[in-house]
């Protein structure tokens, strides 16, 4: 039983991590493009695998997260999660920004914040896939640690 409930624990914070930081990825490389002055494109399909990509990179911390109490090496499998998805994020950022005619100042202030945004999903989806797993099983997330209200001691 136990292992069941670590499987569930790590796959719903790794699919609910991955999802909702996959999505807002794709909104911000649509927005990139955009402001680049590119021909935005879309398709279910690539927005389906941005999130299965993401998905699939958050798996591994969020497992080790469900398996471990806080230990520092589960940040090992974060940074490999976050990793992965630093790969294809370079190569499709140059693939979408490579071609494109020259652009006004404030469009290249744009592009720059948005390319940070998208750098700082792939950056959070693994740690949010392990705070998620932390609060799912109950515990205070490692850095500031909080104890849970169910050990608070009463007032007074």
């Amino acid at each position: 039983m136990r292992t069941l409930r670590v499987l569930t624990n790590a796959v719903v914070g790794a699919v609910v991590a991955g999802v909702i930081l996959g999505a807002l990825s794709r909104v911000l490389m649509r927005l990139l493009t955009i402001t680049a002055g590119g021909e935005p494109r879309f398709s279910w399909s690539g927005t389906f695998f941005i999130v299965l990509l993401y998905v699939a990179a958050v798996v591994p911390a969020a497992l080790v997260a469900a398996i471990t109490a806080a230990r520092w090496w589960r940040w090992l499998a974060a940074a490999a999660g976050a990793a992965f998805l630093t790969v294809p994020a370079l190569g499709v950022s140059s693939e979408e920004l490579g071609a494109l005619p020259e652009v006004s100042a404030m469009a290249q202030v744009g592009i720059v914040a948005a390319s940070v945004a998208v750098f700082a999903t792939v950056f959070a989806a693994p740690v949010a896939a392990i705070r998620l797993v932390d609060r799912l099983k109950g515990r205070a997330p490692v850095a500031g640690a909080v104890r849970p209200v169910s050990e608070l001691e009463p007032a007074g």
